[in-house]
Order: structure tokens, then C-alpha cells, then sequence
């Protein structure tokens, strides 16, 4: 009978050091390949970054080079002497001026052809002999063309396993004539330019006609093998991992197509990336290094620890399952007086406090997400309600007189009133515009421009924006602009949001500091340089602050009303402009900040403005001879209903401010009383409380009308007190059945 096998038996410290030791060796392991991974695709991003970095710089040089040769060129058909050739066609004459002005040039210009409208060119000049006028005349045909009917033409071009920019000018003996004929300048993208475009895209480059290298940053006579696969005319856009004599390489191929351009011409931008895979091989043998030492010294921390903790360990692990499935009430007896009965009373230990914090952290988390819900959606209605309310209020007043007038002047029939009632509709059409072309200017992005622009229109376009919270606010906005004052030279954009920034600020700052706010700009020139001066009478800021206010992400406003960011991008949007931003502050005082261009040197040209119409409104039906009191701080709304009003035949007695509609109504008796709800001073709300108190019956006769956003608390005040109140902008039909509703 075989002996039964006898198994292996493990002692109980190998079972546990080999799964540590393959768990130390695994665990390395699999983050270095994660992190391998991750970094090689990150170089290779970033290459790829690069190269289309790379792309955009190299079209947009193509493109400026080509607009540079346009400007220089498209003169010389206008020079007298050259006049005066062309008008005698004499071959032999033209082509001794042609070699003059090719001389003249001492570039890379090397051909200059004259073609009159008959075909074949009449003159050329050119530096190399070995070119080929017909096989260049062919290529440049269809520039010719379009110069020969009047068109300004450049393009670039391959002939002859060469690059050329070539400009055709349409040639006139005089202004508003025919065209004679073209004249064509050829400049050869030589090797001074190859290069130069390689500084600028930091990349290699080819310029291919067909399978021919016609321009290149390498000495090469072929394109490398490794390419031509890439570049194949119907290959398109593409960007190909290649390697050339052992360096890695990116290689982005397309045609050049742009407009104007013609034959088969496609260009190859070659970026490297062999540096950074260098970095990464380094970066790879420390992690693998750093890996086995750690692996080493850990193997041996484990062996050391599992000697030492096996005894204690089964007692250990059954408390320990018991508390991970929650019995917190589990508790172990100290073995021994060493660091394993340390542990043990570290364990019980752990386990009360566990048993108390875990109540404690249920109970926190709660309380943490239900606060994190509120302040999220707190945050996001405020932002929003501020916006809502701020465009509300600006759009809706203009439009309501906008509206008015024009159902009032379609009712109507020919008078002299219509003349000032179109007036009205026009300005307030022009005012809508105005603030619906400011308020696209601040929310969209706009490509960097330079125009000239003056201070004064800058500052007048933010107060525009801001006037409404401004006055709601009780801040004095003051405006003390010099005369005359020159442009400078930038992007009004960019210059309105500084602006708004420091006004903004300056806004906040004062809303909880005083009651009685005021910001001052002031306009004027030193020398050669033009300044802005933005002060308010706020709190100021302190010294250790005020050296701080212009670093990224620095703030003193309260966690989630600022991101630290607005001054920050203003002095990069002033220092872009060559200009300086400072601001000197005293506390309890106020702030000042100053903005410095320098000056433009050619004058400002004139702006253009369109205002938008509106299409008539029908009429609607009117009421018995009222008493009627109108009450708004917008002169055209007051004025709107009060034509509405005294057409329907009422007696009309018109206010802009709350209180002196408070003095008149205790002095007399009206059947109805339109209010806005938000006015400077005494408001609808508040002037309809102090009549509850002092004339209740004249508080019954009131209707509301506002171009705001109306609010919650609104609302329950219109319920609670049974009022009407008729949003901006409205029908006259609308407005005629609530002052109907009043008068019952």
C-alpha cells in the first residue's frame, strides 16, 4: 500500500512574507507601467501640441509674407517712369528699366515680367539665367489673368523645384482706366527665409511640388523615405510618427491651399521629440531604481515585523474582521507589556474612538452636503438674478418706450406731434442698441485688435453699463473728461474691461461702506502719453494689500464673490498695450487708480451707428376722463404715458420722483396713480406705504409698472396688498385694461 504524499507544510511568516514581497514587487510594477503610459502620452500630446502650434505660426507667416510683398509692390505701377514705358511698348526700352528696378531690389526677388493683354510677356528681367520664362509664365497664368482684369493677385507657387511669392499688379496709364497689362514680381522662398520660418515654428520644414522638394530648412536632395507615404497628394492633412536616423520625429503634412494659391503644392513640418524621450528613459530608470531599493528595504521592514507580530496577530485579525463588519464594541486583553501590547491597547483605543467619531462624522457629512447644496445653488441665483435683474431694467425701459410710441404714432394720424414722437422712438431704439452692443462687447471674446480708441468713449461705454447699478446704489458717478483729448492706439475691448473691473470694485467696495458713494474719472495727456483716473471715496486698501492687489488669485473679497483674477488680467491687458497701471490708496480714505498709454499718432476715424426698428402696435380701447398721476424716474416712460394717457382724453399730471408724488397726492385726489416700483429716494413700495398710513384711499388706486426682474418678495407684496403691477415693456392694449382695472 503507497504511503499517503505528505504535503508541503509553510511556515506561517512565509505565507504572509510572500504575498507582501509579490504584492511589493506587483505594486511598483504597476505604477511605473501607469506611469510610463501616462507620461509617453503625454510627450506625445504635447508634440502633437506643438506641431499644430508649429502650423498655425507657419501658415500665418506665409500669409504676412505675402501681404507684406503686396504692399511693398503695388506701387511700382504708379511710378511715372514706368508709366511711360509701358505706354510706348518698347520691348528693348522695358526690359533695360525692368533690369533697373531688379537691381534696385538686392533681395531674393529675382523676376520681374511685364504681359500685355495681347498674352505672351513683352519684358522680363531675372538674376538666374537658367529659369524658364515659358515654364514661368505658365505657372503664373492665371495671377495674370486676374491683374489683366483689374485684379490685385498674389500667390505662391513651385517652378522649376523652386518656391516663389509672386505678386501681379494690374498696370493703368491713369486712374479709372483700362488695364494694358500685368506686371509680375516673383520673390523665391529661399534658404534666408526657410530659415527664418524655422525660428519662428521652432520646426523643420518641407515645401513639396508633387514629390520635388522646392524649399527646405535640411540640406536634403529627397524627402526621407519615412515620409513619402504621408505626403502623397491625396494623403491630406496628417500628422505621422516617424523616426530619421534614430531620432523621433512628429511629421504634420497638408496641402497649402490658401486663397490664391496654386498646383500641387503640399508642406511637411517635421517636430522632434527625441529630447523629452530622453527625459522619459531617464525618468524611468530612477522609478525603477527607486522601486527595487524600496522593494529591498521593505522586504526586509516585513520580515522583520511578521517575527515579531505573529503571535499576537490571529488575536488581532479576529478583532479587527469584527470591527470591519461595525462592532465597534469589540475589544482585545493586552498580551504582553512589549509594542504588541502597545498595539493591543492602541486597538481598543482606536475602537472606542472609532465607535464615537463615526456617529459624529454621519452625523457632520450630512450637515456638510446639505450646506454644500445650499451655498452651490445660493451662489448660482445670486449671479444669475444680478444679471437677469441688471439686463432686465436696462433693456425693458428703452423698449417700452419703444413699443409705445409706435402703437401710439400707427393710432394717430398726421400731425405735428409725430415728428417728436418718432424722436423719441429713435433715441430710445439707439439707446437699446447701444446697450445690447456693450453688453455682447463684455460677454464674448474678441480676437486682439488695435484701433484708435479714446478714453473718454472707453469710460462712457462702462458707466453706460453700470449707470443702473450705480444709481441704485447711491453712487455719484463723476465725470471729468479733458477736451480735445488724442486716441491712442488699442483694442477698445480690452481696455472696457479694465475698466469695468476697477469700476466694478470700486462699486462693491462702496455699497457696504457708505451711503453717500462716489467714483470720479478723470481724463488728460502728460507729454506723449494719455491717462485715466478712477478714484472713489471707499474704504481703501491697506499697504501689505495694496502691494498685493495685482498677483494672480489674490483677493479680499469673501470666499466665492471673487476669483483674484480681474486685476491680474487688466495689468497684462494695460502692459500689452504698452501702457502702466499703479494705484495708490489711503485707508478709510479711498483708492486711485491711474492708467497711462502712450499717445497715437494718426487720427481717429469717425464711428458708425444704425438703430434697429420696431414694427407698429394696434391701439387699444379706451376709458371715461380720469384724474391720472404718473410717477417714473425714466423721462421717456414718463412722458410715453403721458401721451398714452392725455390721447385717451385724461387728466395727466406727470412726476419723476416718489416724493413729489407724495406731496401732490395729499394736496388733491386722483383716480389713478401709475408708479415704477424702483426709484431713487422714496420707491412704489415705499410710497405706497406711506399713503396706507396717511391716505389709504389713495393707496387703492395704485397700479405698478417696473422693467425689472420681478422678485419673490415682489410678488407676495402684489398678493398680500391686491395690487396690479404691469411689467416693462407692454401693449397699450395691456396698459389701457389696468388703468380700466384701477378706475372701477
Amino acid at each position: 500500500m503507497p504511503a499517503p504524499e505528505q504535503k508541503v507544510r509553510l511556515s506561517f511568516q512565509l505565507k504572509v512574507l510572500v504575498p507582501v514581497l509579490a504584492a511589493l514587487v506587483l505594486l511598483p510594477s504597476v505604477t511605473l507601467w501607469i506611469v510610463n503610459g501616462y507620461i509617453s502620452h503625454q510627450v506625445q500630446s504635447e508634440a502633437r501640441q506643438a506641431l499644430d502650434t508649429a502650423e498655425a505660426v507657419f501658415l500665418n507667416s506665409l500669409d504676412i509674407r505675402t501681404r507684406n510683398l503686396v504692399s511693398r509692390f503695388r506701387g511700382l505701377v504708379n511710378e511715372p517712369r514706368f508709366k511711360g514705358n509701358a505706354s510706348t511698348g518698347d520691348a528693348k526700352t522695358l526690359n533695360i528699366y525692368l533690369r533697373d528696378l531688379l537691381d534696385e531690389f538686392q533681395d531674393d526677388t529675382e523676376l520681374v515680367l511685364f504681359t500685355p493683354l495681347a498674352g505672351t510677356w513683352l519684358a522680363s528681367a531675372q538674376r538666374d539665367a537658367g529659369t524658364n520664362l515659358a515654364e514661368f509664365q505658365s505657372a503664373i497664368a492665371p495671377s495674370v489673368r486676374l491683374a489683366q482684369s483689374g485684379a490685385l493677385d498674389a500667390r505662391l507657387i513651385a517652378v522649376g523645384g523652386k518656391t516663389w511669392n509672386v505678386v501681379s499688379i494690374p498696370v493703368a496709364l491713369s486712374e479709372g482706366a483700362a488695364p494694358i497689362g500685368a506686371l509680375s514680381v516673383a520673390t523665391r522662398l529661399g534658404e534666408s527665409a526657410m530659415q527664418e520660418l524655422k525660428g519662428l515654428t521652432h520646426a523643420d520644414i518641407f515645401l513639396l511640388a508633387g514629390e520635388t522638394i522646392s524649399a527646405s530648412t535640411i540640406r536634403r536632395p529627397v524627402l526621407p523615405a519615412a515620409l513619402s507615404a504621408s505626403t502623397a497628394p491625396a494623403a491630406g492633412r496628417r500628422i505621422v510618427p516617424v523616426e530619421l536616423e534614430g531620432e523621433h520625429y512628429f511629421a504634420l503634412t497638408d496641402d497649402y491651399r490658401p486663397a490664391g494659391a496654386s498646383g500641387n503644392l503640399r508642406y511637411v513640418l517635421l517636430s522632434s521629440f527625441e529630447a523629452r524621450l530622453r527625459d522619459l528613459d531617464r525618468a524611468r530608470l530612477t522609478l525603477v531604481s527607486v522601486s527595487v531599493a524600496g522593494i529591498l528595504v521593505s522586504a526586509l521592514a516585513v520580515w522583520f515585523l511578521i517575527r515579531r507580530i505573529t503571535q499576537p496577530l490571529l488575536t488581532l485579525r479576529d478583532a479587527a474582521e469584527a470591527v470591519g463588519r461595525g462592532d465597534f464594541t469589540r475589544r482585545i486583553e493586552r498580551f504582553s507589556d512589549d509594542e504588541c501590547g502597545a498595539v493591543a491597547v492602541a486597538f481598543n483605543g482606536m475602537t472606542e474612538n472609532l465607535q464615537a467619531s463615526r456617529a459624529e462624522l454621519e452625523k457632520a457629512v450630512q450637515s456638510l452636503k446639505t450646506t454644500q447644496a445650499q451655498l452651490i445653488q445660493s451662489e448660482k441665483l445670486s449671479a444669475v438674478g444680478q444679471f437677469v435683474a441688471g439686463v432686465a431694467h436696462e433693456l425693458n425701459n428703452p423698449l417700452t418706450s419703444v413699443i409705445g410710441f409706435s402703437e401710439l404714432l400707427q393710432a394717430t394720424s398726421t400731425d405735428p406731434k409725430q415728428k417728436e414722437q418718432l424722436d423719441h422712438i429713435a433715441r430710445n431704439a439707439h439707446r437699446c442698441h447701444k446697450i445690447v452692443h456693450s453688453l455682447l462687447g463684455f460677454s464674448r471674446q474678441h480676437e486682439p485688435e488695435r484701433k484708435l480708441v479714446r478714453l473718454q468713449e472707453v469710460a462712457e461705454a462702462v458707466l453706460e453699463l453700470t449707470a443702473y447699478d450705480m444709481r441704485v446704489n447711491n453712487i455719484t458717478l463723476v465725470r471729468e473728461y479733458a477736451a480735445d483729448l488724442p486716441p491712442l492706439l488699442g483694442d477698445s475691448h480690452q481696455l472696457q474691461q479694465v475698466v469695468l473691473n476697477i469700476v466694478s470694485n470700486a462699486r462693491q467696495a462702496l455699497e457696504n461702506f457708505r451711503r453717500d458713494g462716489r467714483i470720479v474719472l478723470r481724463t488728460g495727456a502728460t507729454g506723449d502719453r494719455v491717462w485715466l483716473r478712477i478714484v472713489d471715496n471707499g474704504p481703501g486698501i491697506s499697504p501689505e494689500n495694496l502691494k498685493k492687489i495685482f498677483d494672480p488669485f489674490f483677493t479680499t473679497k469673501p470666499q466665492g464673490k471673487g476669483t483674484g483674477l480681474g486685476l491680474s488680467l487688466s495689468y497684462g491687458i494695460v502692459q500689452e498695450h504698452r501702457g502702466a497701471i499703479r494705484a495708490e490708496s489711503q485707508p478709510g480714505v479711498g483708492t486711485e487708480f491711474i492708467l497711462e498709454f502712450p499717445i497715437a499718432q494718426q487720427p481717429a476715424a469717425p464711428a458708425l451707428f444704425r438703430a434697429d426698428s420696431t414694427p407698429p402696435m394696434p391701439a387699444a380701447a379706451r376709458t371715461a376722463k380720469l384724474r391720472v398721476l404718473v410717477i417714473d424716474d425714466e423721462e421717456s416712460i414718463l412722458h410715453l404715458v403721458q401721451e398714452i394717457l392725455v390721447s385717451d382724453g385724461h387728466d395727466v399730471t406727470a412726476v419723476n420722483s416718489g416724493q413729489a408724488a407724495l406731496e401732490l397726492i395729499l394736496q388733491r385726489d386722483y383716480d389713478v396713480i401709475v408708479s415704477d416700483w424702483k426709484m431713487p429716494g422714496l420707491s412704489g413700495i415705499n410710497l405706497y406705504q406711506e399713503l396706507l398710513t396717511r391716505k389709504p384711499a389713495a393707496a387703492q388706486r395704485m397700479l405698478f409698472m417696473t422693467g425689472d426682474v420681478i422678485k419673490e418678495s415682489f410678488q407676495d407684496f402684489l398678493k398680500q396688498n391686491r395690487r396690479i403691477c404691469l411689467p416693462k415693456p407692454f401693449a397699450l392694449r395691456e396698459f389701457h385694461a389696468a388703468i380700466a382695472g384701477i378706475a372701477k
